[in-house]
């Protein structure tokens, strides 16, 4: 019977323990697929730094660290058309991007359909909205006495 028992304890043991390797090792090639630019370079016959213009991107859950997203956007480089593409894949939330937001990538100017987001090279979602503010700040300094904000756009 004390036998059987921790058979039974064993075998759930090894079943659990296969399904968190599993699941790490899963998790370990969603975030690899989800921009490692480094690696995704090396398959490609002709590298080219560009960017990508976001014009959407799916929102984060809050509380997350990292969210399956879709980014949609303008891609465009040297030797490349600019393109309207799609970015799938696995996000650090605190590198969120922004409609507007222009990312770096590298594209493949033979297969301009394979390109890389170069997270390592993107700005925090915090320190981006403090250069969106710093801006904003001294386009009012530059107007002198009038301390209207310019509306969104640019406009003003």
């Amino acid at each position: 019977m004390a036998t059987s028992m921790m058979s039974a304890i064993l075998t759930q043991l090894v079943v659990v323990g296969a399904i968190i390797l599993v699941v790490a090792l899963v998790l370990i090639r969603v975030m690899r697929a989800g921009g490692n630019a480094a690696t995704a370079v090396k398959s490609m016959a002709d590298p080219v730094p560009g960017t990508l213009l976001v014009t959407a991107a799916a929102m984060p859950d809050r509380g997350s660290a990292y969210h399956m997203t879709r980014i949609t956007g303008i891609l465009s480089a040297e030797g490349v058309e600019p393109r309207a593409v799609q970015f799938g894949g696995l996000v650090k939330t605190s590198l969120w991007p922004s409609p507007g937001q222009q990312l770096p990538v590298v594209v493949d100017r033979a297969d301009p359909g394979k390109f890389a987001i170069e997270w390592d090279k993107v700005r925090g979602t915090g320190d981006a909205a403090l250069d969106q503010a710093q801006a904003l700040a001294a386009a009012m300094r530059a107007k002198g006495g009038d301390h209207e904000a310019p509306p969104p756009g640019g406009g003003g």
